[in-house]
């Protein structure tokens, strides 16, 4: 916290006993970051740490299995797996696997697993729809957002 005054020190302090929230400049004065050799800054750029919580909008959820591949065509790896083509959103899904307890996959994903496909949106700015005309995902995000929503993937399973 070296590059506070006096003033922004009193300020921040006021801000903790009222409760008022602390306004998005002071971040780093506070939460300094490490910089390695490279690193990329943009605007709603999460700290690892609140990548990796849990919060409403990610958190791990119980699976929903949409088809399990049998195996006939292709041998089995192991008598007690089969490949899965899981329903739902990918955060929340990577961040099951990684919790390691739905009994589903518990044991069986963290740590083996070589290849997790994700079909990500691309920035379009479009809206989709099934064959039927219901509604499927809107893929609006783009910028630092859209960089912001591919790095919460990647970092809540690369670490």
């Amino acid at each position: 916290m070296g590059d506070l005054n006096k003033e922004d020190i009193e300020f921040l302090i006021e801000c903790l006993k009222t409760g008022k929230e602390i306004p998005e400049v002071y971040k780093y004065a506070i939460f300094p970051t490490k910089q390695k050799e490279y690193e990329l800054v943009y605007a709603g750029k999460m700290r690892k740490e609140d990548v990796l919580a849990d919060t409403e909008e990610a958190k791990p959820v119980p699976l929903q299995i949409e088809k399990i591949f049998n195996g006939k065509k292709y041998p089995l790896y192991s008598k007690d797996w089969h490949n899965l083509l899981v329903f739902g959103d990918n955060l929340q899904i990577l961040k099951t696997f990684n919790e390691n307890k739905d009994l589903l996959v518990k044991d069986k994903i963290k740590g083996k697993v070589k290849l997790i496909y994700i079909d990500p949106p691309f920035a379009t700015e479009k809206e989709f729809q099934t064959g039927t005309g219901v509604k499927a995902y809107a893929d609006k995000s783009k910028g630092a957002e859209f960089v912001e929503f591919l790095r919460r993937r990647f970092k809540g399973v690369s670490d």
